[in-house]
Parts: structure tokens; C-alpha cells; sequence
């Protein structure tokens, strides 16, 4: 069977699309973390406090990972 997009369906003008997996770790491990904070209240505040900075870390990872995904693909679609 033939792919009717052509050899490469994944790809735009040659480039690969970028992968979602860096993404998805980085919401999965912030949202594990938040939960934690949430769920598990028998535990002293210097580490609820710590958790809820590495959350608030993660959170801000993938907020500039997302920027850079969106710059990167603004500047495919001006070529």
C-alpha cells in the first residue's frame, strides 16, 4: 500500500515535527508533585514547601520549553 501524503507523512518540507515526550514528562512530574503536596499533609513544611518549588519549577520548564516548540514553528510557516 502507497501513503497518498507521500513517502513521509511526519515530516514538513523536510523537518521533522517535534516530539511531545519532553512535554508530557514535564506535566506528568508536575502534576505528580502537586499531587503529592495535596494528598500527603503529614510531612514538615520545609518539604511541602520544597515540593511545591520543584513543582513550580517544572511548571516554568515547560512553559519555556512550549515557547521555544511555538517559535520554532512560526518561523517554519513564514518560509
Amino acid at each position: 500500500m502507497t501513503n497518498v501524503n507521500g513517502p513521509d507523512a511526519n515530516t514538513d518540507n523536510g523537518q521533522k515535527q517535534p516530539s511531545v515526550l519532553p512535554a508530557a514528562i514535564l506535566l506528568g512530574l508536575a502534576a505528580v508533585l502537586i499531587v503529592v503536596v495535596l494528598v500527603k499533609p503529614a510531612m514538615p513544611s520545609w518539604l511541602k514547601v520544597t515540593i511545591a518549588a520543584l513543582a513550580l519549577l517544572v511548571v516554568v520548564a515547560l512553559l519555556i520549553y512550549a515557547a521555544i516548540l511555538f517559535r520554532d514553528n512560526a518561523r517554519r510557516g513564514r518560509r
